[in-house]
């Protein structure tokens, strides 16, 4: 490592030398969404540690169970060596008289490729809590879109040939869907893609509309569209079975309809934001199916194509009975994020 060093020096100045070390990072560890805590026991065991995991560890959005934003670690900082300092995600909290000026530290892959560390520095527990307060948002919102970024990096690297082709060559939307996902839908402005296990499904429906005025991104409007959508196109397990019921005058067979809907019966949330630069709207909730028991978590991203004059409608869902689905609605998302209509061609003409 030595020599490398000095190569480095000799050749390119310490700049170079810097790139170089980069590439020989090692490859971060630990499960998705987890958070390794660097704090002391007393620290974590007590008040400060209840208010980190009551931030870190709040519900996500849009789940029918209970689940955290992250899984937690703790570690005292005297373990805190080599072997562990490649977690993925890493919070390090220093509580000590010792410290005469506080500090709150970012930093990009200090040990491991894509890795982010924070650290934080005060002097006493009700510095940490104003600190902590004032920083907490910006600090989730750097490991959950490191989380995002590394799905996307992986997704865009490994994606299935059918499924990019088919939207850059018909939609002018690059979208990258690793293998194992497939085609179960491609009609006429419409696409169902999913992948399916004995156990679970996970999804994306897409399709678009012309954009003619803002009162298409109201929620109550997407979703009715939406819900159009997937009556159209996504049909139940049971849709065109025969059942005899009974009524007034006697039994006779009826034909049940069944599709996929989004479940107004329940709360949903809804978040207009930028999505690369354009106008979106993010909605979260539950689906279900008509006349069955399927159910599950979906989220939807409708964003403003201003140049094609149209509205693209993405639609991510899982289903996994039973189990915790924040991992693979994070990989759903991450899917949907893949999405870039606004690119060049080989000829640097925009597409």
């Amino acid at each position: 490592m030595k020599k490398l060093l000095f190569a480095c020096v000799l050749i390119a100045g310490m700049g170079a030398c810097k790139e170089a070390s980069k590439g020989l990072q090692q490859h971060i560890t630990g499960r998705m969404n987890e958070l390794l805590v660097v704090a002391e026991k007393n620290y974590w065991n007590g008040p400060v540690g209840d208010t980190i995991r009551a931030f870190f560890g709040q519900d996500v959005a849009g789940l029918p169970q209970a689940e955290p934003a992250f899984d937690m670690l703790n570690l005292p900082a005297q373990f805190f060596d080599k072997n562990l300092k490649n977690h993925r995600n890493v919070l390090e909290i220093t509580i000590s008289p010792a410290v005469d000026s506080t500090v709150v530290e970012y930093y990009d892959s200090p040990w491991a490729k894509t890795q982010k560390f924070v650290r934080i520095r005060v002097s006493d527990e009700k510095e940490f809590y104003r600190v902590f307060d004032e920083n907490k948002l910006k600090i989730m919102g750097i490991y959950a879109k490191a989380e995002q970024d590394r799905l996307v990096a992986v997704y865009r690297r490994t994606a299935d040939v059918a499924i990019y082709n088919l939207f850059k060559n018909k939609y002018h939307i690059l979208l990258s869907a690793p293998s194992g996902y497939y085609v179960n839908k491609d009609t006429t402005g419409f696409v169902w893609f999913s992948s399916e296990t004995p156990r679970d499904s996970k999804g994306v429906v897409f399709f678009t509309d012309d954009y003619e005025h803002e009162s298409q991104f109201n929620d109550v409007v997407m979703i009715d569209r939406v819900n159009e959508m997937l009556e159209k196109f996504i049909p139940g397990p049971l849709d065109g079975n025969v059942r005899e019921v009974s009524g007034p005058q006697g039994r006779k067979k009826i034909t049940i309809r069944s599709f996929m809907a989004v479940d107004t019966s329940v709360p949903y949330s809804v978040i207009p934001y930028k999505y690369n630069g354009h106008y979106a709207v993010l909605i979260r909730g539950l689906w279900t199916v008509t006349n069955d028991f399927m159910a599950g978590p979906f989220v939807l991203n409708a964003v403003l194509d201003e140049e094609r004059g149209r509205i693209i409608y993405m639609m991510g869902y899982v289903y996994y009975p039973n189990n915790e689905k924040r991992n693979m609605m994070k990989q759903v998302e991450a899917v949907m994020n893949t999405m870039t209509f606004d690119y060049r061609d080989e000829g640097g003409k925009k597409k």
